[in-house]
């Protein structure tokens, strides 16, 4: 049993967007696996100041036994979005226990700088310092605080009338180890649209952690297919 959906209300006057979103997948036969997903956020878009709230959690289950348990909550000022230049504030919080920490808090600040865009496409670079705690369970040698560089690429590409690529790669280096502490993020959506307010979307994400404690292993793969619902 597949359950996806996603519900968006727009206010013109106040430009502010309301989404939520979940997903869910059971399976009973050779293996039993039970997979839940919701996303939801409250967005407002603004020439002088966009701000975006949102959250993620997937809970995962097979055999009767526990093996993903991931919440992620993300809060976002962009100011002058719209503009060559733009600065911005971010905070995220990570709670996952099969990463073998409590939470992770990270705090970034920087610029973002559009290279070029039209009404098809918007490509566009940014470098913000991150501030990263880890609360990490007992006995892992591993340092809790870590001041990082956070360099992003990010393209938006319209490819014909009903089809929409994005792309998104951070790579996070420590300010004190470049070579031996370093993160990669990396995530492209192909989406298409089947209708005023429906949209299929092919998505891969990859993330990479050069430093992670023994038994948890160093890099994430994710593919899914999602149908979003819009009104």
């Amino acid at each position: 049993m597949l359950m996806i959906a996603a519900i968006s209300t727009v206010s013109a006057q106040s430009k502010w967007t309301y989404k939520l979103g979940f997903g869910g997948e059971y399976k009973n036969g050779n293996v039993n696996t039970t997979i839940f997903n919701t996303n939801g956020g409250i967005e407002r878009n603004d020439s002088t100041l966009a701000f975006d709230a949102n959250y993620n959690y997937v809970y995962g289950m097979k055999d009767k036994v526990e093996y993903e348990n991931n919440f992620t909550g993300n809060v976002k000022f962009d100011l002058w979005q719209y503009s060559r230049w733009s600065p911005f504030l971010s905070a995220t919080i990570n709670l996952n226990p099969y990463n073998k920490y409590n939470y992770k808090l990270s705090f970034l600040a920087g610029a973002k700088y559009r290279i070029f865009w039209n009404a098809n496409c918007d490509y566009s670079i940014s470098a913000a310092y991150v501030f990263d705690y880890v609360d990490y369970f007992e006995g892992i040698d591993l340092a809790n605080q870590v001041n990082r560089l956070s360099l992003r690429l990010k393209i938006k590409q319209k490819i014909g009338d009903n089809v929409s690529l994005k792309h998104t790669t951070f790579y996070q280096p420590s300010v004190t180890d470049f070579s031996g502490d370093y993160i990669i993020n990396s995530v492209t959506s192909l989406s298409t649209q089947i209708s005023k307010h429906a949209s299929i979307a092919l998505n891969f994400s990859y993330e990479y952690h050069s430093l992670v404690p023994e038994g948890v292993k160093n890099q994430d793969i994710i593919t899914s297919a999602t149908l979003n619902l819009k009104f």
